[in-house]
């Protein structure tokens, strides 16, 4: 913080403040001077000597305070704060019913550990965050901020229910990366957290993804959930057929492939934690910051100053002390 003056030549006029003083000294006269009683019992005192001088010193102080004014003084304040090139992160969240499953760890439903985990992780980070939240359809919850308070705020208000019911995994993606196109961050970067295939009609998840390279987000899959069980394939004796989740997991690993991210699997609430240490690790937060100035004027301040000054002298020669001509 410091001080700047716009008009500094203003400043000269300082020097005539000591002339002022001295045209204004006291001088001897014939005339009859008349004292209030109370300046009479302090004549010849010390308090006296100061009670004299001081309404012209109130009046010096006034107009010095009004040539320093004139010279525009204006406080500087400096502060850093990041610049916008650095990340930007967008999470989506699946809110299909199957979210409800209570396989992992503690009790907790796939929800929940996907809410409290994406918590964590928005704390750790100083990045612009937004929030995509899907099932049967894809909605954007919350454009990218730096407001972690809202991001916390929203992800608290996911519940399922709240959508259509499947898994629009293509169109997670499109929202996420419609987001992410449009900000100025150097790198953009999508978690997507589902326990669910794609069975949705229309755009598919790989032509999402390679839309999404496009505009340079990478993807970060990773569902949730335990492993089912493999089902039985018709007709094919020791055979099996691939369950969901092995259809998941090709259509997730083949987004992180084709953006250049990692696809990622956690079956509890430890392993999810785990994920995103690890892509936080893997995205490090921008450091740098840019330096921003503000310039408050305060001249007002000044001369509200010294017209409390000019008040203080004139009520200071009209007190029971004063000496009246």
């Amino acid at each position: 913080m410091s001080i700047q003056l716009a008009r500094p030549e203003w400043l000269v006029l300082l020097a005539l403040v000591p002339l002022w003083l001295w045209w204004l000294r006291p001088r001897r006269t014939s005339g009859l001077l008349f004292a209030s009683a109370g300046s009479v019992r302090l004549r010849g005192s010390r308090l006296w000597a100061v009670v004299d001088a001081l309404p012209r010193g109130l009046r010096a102080a006034a107009l010095a305070c009004l040539i320093v004014a004139l010279a525009h003084p204006r406080l500087i304040t400096a502060h850093e704060e990041p610049v916008e090139g650095g990340t930007g992160i967008v999470v989506a969240v699946d809110l299909s019913t199957s979210m409800w499953a209570d396989d992992m760890e503690g009790s907790a439903t796939r929800l929940e550990a996907a809410k409290a985990a994406a918590r964590r992780f928005v704390a750790g980070r100083d990045d612009a965050i937004g929030l995509v939240t899907f099932a049967g359809e894809a909605l954007t919850r919350l454009p990218l901020t730096r407001d972690h308070y809202l991001v916390d705020h929203a992800i608290d208000g996911m519940e399922v229910g709240l959508l259509i019911d499947g898994t629009d995994i293509a169109g997670a993606i499109a929202a996420g990366s419609a987001l992410l196109d449009a900000a100025p961050h150097d790198s953009k970067v999508l978690v997507l957290v589902t326990d669910g295939a794609h069975n949705r009609d229309g755009l598919v998840p790989a032509m999402a993804a390679r839309a999404a390279a496009a505009v340079g987000v990478r993807i970060y899959p990773v569902s949730i959930g335990r492993p089912e069980p493999a089902e039985p394939a018709g007709g094919t004796e020791g055979a099996s057929a691939p369950t969901r989740r092995q259809r998941m997991e090709t259509v997730l690993t083949q987004a992180a492939r084709i953006t250049g991210g990692r696809y990622f699997s956690a079956a509890d609430v430890v392993a999810l934690d785990s994920i995103y240490a690890e892509i936080d690790r893997l995205e490090t937060t921008s450091q740098e910051t840019r330096l921003t100035t503000a310039l408050v004027p305060f001249r007002f301040l000044l001369v509200t100053g010294a017209l409390a000054l000019v008040l203080a002298a004139v009520g200071l020669r009209a007190s029971r002390w004063a000496v009246l001509p």
